[in-house]
């Protein structure tokens, strides 16, 4: 059922191109100049192509490669102003909003760049914003009656807590005028708002800090940053929002939902399937090492994510932006756009193994030296995150309409980590050994994810070479 978007669109392109001759059929020395012509152009296009896509990309990652210096920069007054644990708790908080956030808006925003009218997509949109508000609200209720449980049997504070909705709902709005912004293909709007949430985070933290140096201070400075970022983002897509919401009625609405159900029904589930692989040893190191190893943990993911966030997340905004319109329009150029993306991202990212050999030293010496346990974690995480980098920056499976081949993915991501942390606790592994496995668990989840992508735009070529090429019916 998940195909039927992508066959229809083949079916289409097939009738528009299925009544062609061969170029070969037209024979003589002038069809044979006709297709050096067309396979010189169709060359010429693919450079263009990918010329424009690294424009794109490189215009986003520019805004966010000049905050992530001035992160940098500053990242050594965090470090000292906040305490290991301090950033344990932190990662538990930022571990549970990741899981939730995929079901504030079902992962509808992930439809956007489809729909092939604005009037569709404006549609989509007021469902999305719709929907973030009612689980917000729906969290904000469960927050209120479960507070005292909550808190007695975790590590989780009163405060933490009631930040949990306003930070879903930020996340949750933020995700979705982001994605209306990928399919305008508005990507210099789009890298000022990566720029501001990403320095207006580092910013609050350091002056709530100054106030409180706790947990609670990192938790509202990271909220505070993507509220930022969202004002300037509402502003920015303004225009769509009001006409989205003088359009608002429920049978719109409702079509829209249905038509898109995919997304409610198998991403978003499997969003936070994902999401619990990813985010489940912040939630149960705590349990096996204390406060001290997760935010040490922290710290050493935080710095190998930079990449993912200077540069992965604009490869794949630009990518799943141009992706949706390449399935039909010229699939063909899905593959090497695909590996030239995943070449710059392996460059980018070699680098970082320096890590393995000098891992400790240069986390005490930037951060501190309580960190230094920091460094020998990222030492081994390092090649989790190489291939991370890369598989998840360059996947696209919803837009090939292979929504159900990432589910699959996320739910052997999510049993590899379990497996990993389930290794650890049943024979007792030090937090090193435990960083080893999940760091295992990883790398095999991200190659698996890779040739799952691989896989995916073979298909799509191989169907759009029977569109171009229908079987000839013989009749008698």
């Amino acid at each position: 059922m998940q195909d039927s978007g992508a066959d229809a669109a083949f079916v289409s392109l097939s009738g528009r191109q299925g009544l062609r001759q061969p170029e070969a059929s037209r024979g003589g020395q002038g069809g044979r100049a006709d297709q050096g012509a067309k396979h010189e152009d169709r060359d010429q296009h693919r450079r263009t192509l990918f010329q424009q896509v690294a424009g794109d990309i490189l215009r986003i990652s520019g805004a966010v490669g000049l905050a992530q210096l001035l992160v940098f920069a500053v990242g050594p007054v965090i470090t000292r102003q906040y305490s290991p644990e301090a950033f344990g708790h932190f990662a538990i908080f930022g571990a549970t909003v990741t899981i939730l956030v995929p079901l504030a808006s079902l992962r509808y925003e992930w439809a956007l760049p489809l729909p092939a009218e604005d009037s569709g997509a404006l549609d989509l949109l007021a469902l999305c914003v719709a929907v973030v508000a009612a689980f917000s609200l729906a969290v904000s209720s469960l927050a209120l009656l479960v507070w005292p449980i909550v808190v007695m049997w975790t590590n989780v504070g009163v405060a933490e807590l009631m930040l949990l909705p306003l930070a879903i709902c930020t996340l949750g709005l933020h995700a979705v005028v982001t994605g209306w912004l990928a399919r305008d293909r508005a990507f210099s709007q789009l890298a000022r708002i990566r720029f501001i949430t990403t320095l207006g985070a580092v910013a609050c933290q350091i002056a709530f800090g100054v106030i409180d140096a706790g947990p609670t201070s990192l938790i509202l400075g990271f909220v505070g940053g993507y509220i930022l970022g969202l004002a300037l983002a509402v502003y920015q897509c303004r225009r769509a929002l009001l006409r989205s919401a003088a359009r608002l009625r429920l049978r719109r609405m409702r079509r829209v939902a249905a038509e898109y159900r995919a997304f409610a029904m198998i991403t978003a589930p499997s969003g936070v399937v994902n999401a619990i692989g990813s985010q489940l040893p912040n939630m149960v190191l705590p349990s096996l090492y204390g406060l001290d190893v997760t935010g040490q943990y922290s710290l050493a993911q935080r710095a190998l994510s930079q990449p993912t966030v200077f540069l992965g997340q604009s490869v794949s905004q630009v990518l799943w932006s141009n992706a949706a319109r390449l399935v039909t329009e010229q699939p063909a150029a899905l593959w090497p756009l695909f590996l030239h993306l995943n070449i710059v991202l392996a460059v980018v990212m070699a680098p970082g193994f320096v890590l393995i050999w000098f891992g400790p030293e240069i986390f005490g010496f930037v951060f501190g030296a309580a960190w230094r346990q920091a460094g020998s974690f990222a030492g081994v995480l390092i090649i989790a995150s190489f291939l991370g980098l890369v598989a998840q920056s360059t996947t696209s499976l919803h837009v090939y309409r292979l929504n159900h081949w990432m589910c699959a993915w996320e739910f052997i991501h999510l049993i590899l980590v379990i497996a990993a942390l389930a290794a650890a606790v049943q024979f007792s592994f030090s937090p090193m050994i435990c960083i080893v496995a999940i760091t295992a668990a990883f790398v095999i989840a991200h190659a698996l994810l890779l040739a799952l992508n691989a896989r995916a735009i073979w298909r799509v070529n191989r169907q759009a070479e029977r569109a171009d090429h229908p079987v000839p019916v013989s009749i008698p």
